[in-house]
């Protein structure tokens, strides 16, 4: 009997509200039944701030000082916190139904996604596992805006520091999870962009993790091996769709998707 054939697209470097906006597109494309369950690779250029769905600006994030840097300030369709995007990350989006994944709840869908990507990252020598509860709320890492500065039930440790971020959405039975995996972590880069403690993070990136350099394409294959072998599947190399091109670039004015750009790779 063949697997069950998946999307993957390595869909290259984009500005931060056309990356958010084709997530928003694939997931309404599955919705319609247009398409199987796909995972998505892709990078930022030029740098963004990606902001929680329902996170707030003016306690987040320098607007002035981002436009002075070059760095898109961007809106996710998930929650969770802010996220400083730059070239060196790997970012990658699971579009996917929850019945196919047997969940009833949100937790039960990022313990099943996972699996996924505890499976690639084992195939880069990395023994990882999803946080199971979250610090004192009281402390001020709780109130830091920055993502990789807090560890959520949802993200995934490799020994006691954070190396994947994650947040969903679900929408009429279908989930967006969107995963942040830093190459390099630069929390000195934080305090330009972020209003923050400035409290040391416990986290990581996949280098310092893995103690050796790891390109953003190995990294991108093991996670298409690691989801193939966690769930069973064929991940088969494939396109963003015209149809989902264009619902992309019909959301990508909108001011819920783009806060503020600098114009440089903007769609």
């Amino acid at each position: 009997m063949k697997a069950e054939r998946w999307r993957f697209i390595e869909s290259g470097s984009q500005a931060g509200a056309l990356n958010m906006a084709l997530d928003e597109a694939i997931l309404e494309a599955h919705l319609a039944g247009e398409t199987p369950p796909t995972l998505r690779v892709y990078g930022w250029h030029p740098p963004a701030v990606s902001l929680g769905r329902f996170q707030r600006v003016d306690r987040s994030v320098d607007l002035d000082a981002c436009r002075q840097l070059g760095v898109d300030v961007v809106r996710r369709p998930t929650g969770g916190r802010a996220i400083l995007h730059t070239a060196d990350e790997v970012t990658f989006g699971l579009v996917i139904c929850a019945q196919r994944l047997g969940a009833s709840g949100v937790m039960d869908a990022y313990r099943a996604l996972a699996q996924g990507i505890i499976a690639g990252l084992r195939l880069l020598g990395l023994e990882a596992r999803l946080v199971e509860r979250t610090g004192p709320s009281g402390s001020a890492a709780a109130q830091d805006p920055a993502c990789f500065a807090v560890k959520a039930r949802c993200d995934l440790v490799v020994g006691s520091a954070k190396l994947v971020g994650s947040a969903q959405v679900q929408r009429q039975g279908a989930i967006l999870q969107q995963n942040s995996l830093p190459l390099r972590l630069r929390p000195g880069d934080w305090a330009a962009v972020f209003r923050r403690s400035g409290e040391a993070p416990q986290a990581m990136g996949l280098c310092d993790a893995a103690a050796r350099e790891v390109s953003h394409e190995e990294a991108a294959d093991a996670l298409r091996r690691g989801f193939a072998q966690a769930f069973g599947v064929s991940l088969e190399e494939s396109r963003i769709s015209e149809r989902e091109e264009a619902a992309a670039r019909d959301l990508v004015g909108k001011a819920e998707v783009r806060l503020t750009s600098t114009g440089a790779g903007s769609a």
